[in-house]
């Protein structure tokens, strides 16, 4: 595929790394010839300066023969007008960037008379991400599956924890919930376990279930901690807002603190059911005299990352529930998680996983529909497709399917209901599959069958 990206700032640079990853021909468009030069150099990558609403600039990034484009600059405005021209111009589909809360509310009414195919928000993104998160603070991550109805967690296992050293077999006949056991990181290497995998300390585990089989399994661990209920968000931008809002509509009793005097105005205006402070978030006194320490939940959101993770530090010493802080430069966030804090997040990869599920449903030759993509880490990856009508194996038990090696069938989500991936379990059209595999580039589910068990009818 052919993908014009606008803009070279960090959504942009992340979009284009995993382009190149996924094997597109990508170009770069972007004013500043060193932020084109940098990607150039450090990616196989093509680049022109120029900007994004110059007729000839797109042209010469070769609009006319784009499949994608994609205009991610700081200007929500300028992004929407990229794209309408980028559509005149040929590009086949084209996705932007609109960050402005009310412009995102109003934008799908928009979309098809702008000729946008995808409007795309990484502040909302990531807030949706965080509240899911505080849903379920007993795992480390948390994705979500069919509108809830399956989870994906993450867990780290310490050397206490009553399943180290135990086979996943010994697991199930010990405390019969309906876990699957999706992948496990030991160190530097990557497991899609067998039943005869033990569990060792140290080893980070992925789980796909319904959140009452989760939160029964981690009450029989003793890690079990409950939703929280009182949240202290540290830094005032467009993801606290977005967080505020969704974590309010929840019932969640919400602080913010931003350093802003004019933000902090804004917010009390938007969402009168929290309560806006005035302060440093780095200032300790602050913190303690606002109840830090009294509250279920600490989110650090400030435009620093060191900010970030000083305050999250604190709040972990303060043995406040659950943490979540985010961080935007990749190079630190494996250092950050080696000081203990778990819960990270990124605006970036969060796009990027949603623009990449867009660009592969696009390739997709099947009916299926991805709904959903996480990118677990460079070698695994967690998707969702619903079944379209080319599936010609209705009924049939996933034990007598031939699924490729290093694939496994997550769950089943039928009439909104999770089915535990057995080998009796059946798939029927319509359903929602959820897939786990360390296969590169999967786009529908004829990618995971084996030739001859999945064709167009």
């Amino acid at each position: 595929m052919k993908i014009i990206v606008v803009g070279a700032g960090k959504v942009g640079i992340t979009l284009i790394e995993n382009f190149v990853k996924e094997g597109h021909d990508v170009v770069v468009v972007d004013k500043e010839e060193k932020s084109v030069d940098y990607i150039v150099n450090h990616y196989d990558a093509n680049g022109i300066v120029g900007g994004g609403l110059e007729r000839q600039v797109l042209l010469d990034a070769g609009a006319e023969s784009a499949d994608f484009l994609i205009a991610c600059t700081s200007r929500d405005e300028l992004n929407i007008l990229c794209c309408v021209l980028a559509k005149k111009l040929g590009v086949k589909r084209t996705i932007a960037r609109v960050r402005d809360p009310q412009l995102f509310a109003e934008i799908d009414s928009m979309r098809e008379y702008l000729g946008l195919d995808l409007a795309f928000n990484p502040e909302l993104q990531t807030a949706l991400e965080i509240a899911q998160a505080l849903k379920f603070p007993s795992a480390k991550s948390v994705d979500s599956f069919a509108d809830g109805k399956a989870l994906l967690v993450e867990f780290d296992i310490g050397a206490k924890n009553p399943i180290c050293g135990k086979s996943l077999m010994q697991i199930s006949a010990s405390y019969g919930y309906k876990l699957l056991f999706c992948m496990v990181i030991r160190g530097e290497k990557v497991f899609i376990p067998r039943g005869d995998f033990t569990v060792m300390e140290n080893d980070a585990v992925y789980i796909i279930a319904q959140e009452r089989e989760l939160a029964a399994f981690c009450k029989a661990l003793k890690i079990f901690k409950p939703r929280a209920k009182s949240v202290f968000i540290i830094g005032g931008g467009k993801i606290a807002y977005y967080l505020a809002k969704e974590l309010l509509l929840g019932g969640v009793a919400v602080k913010i603190l931003e350093s802003d005097k004019a933000r902090c105005e804004e917010l009390s205006d938007a969402l009168t059911d929290a309560t806006v402070l005035l302060g440093d978030g780095t200032d300790q006194t602050i913190l303690d005299e606002e109840g830090l320490k009294d509250s279920d939940g600490c989110v650090t959101l400030t435009g620093i990352d060191e900010e970030n993770v000083i305050i999250s530090l604190y709040a972990q010493q303060k043995s406040v529930g659950k943490i979540v802080t985010k961080v935007d430069r990749s190079s630190i966030t494996s250092m950050v998680k080696k000081l203990g804090l778990e819960t990270v997040v990124s605006p970036r990869n969060v796009i990027a996983n949603r623009i990449i599920m867009f660009i592969r449903a696009a390739q997709a030759e099947f009916s299926d529909k991805m709904d959903a993509l996480y990118i677990l880490n460079e070698k695994v990856e967690a998707l969702q497709f619903t079944v379209g009508d080319d599936f010609d194996n209705d009924g049939v038990p996933l034990y007598k399917l031939k699924i490729k090696k290093d694939v496994l069938i997550g769950g089943i989500v039928r009439d909104g209901e999770y089915i535990f991936p057995s080998g009796d379990a059946f798939i029927q059209k319509h359903d929602k599959i959820i897939v786990v595999t360390t296969l590169k580039q999967i786009r529908g589910l004829s990618d995971i069958f084996k030739a001859g068990t999945y064709k167009s009818k």
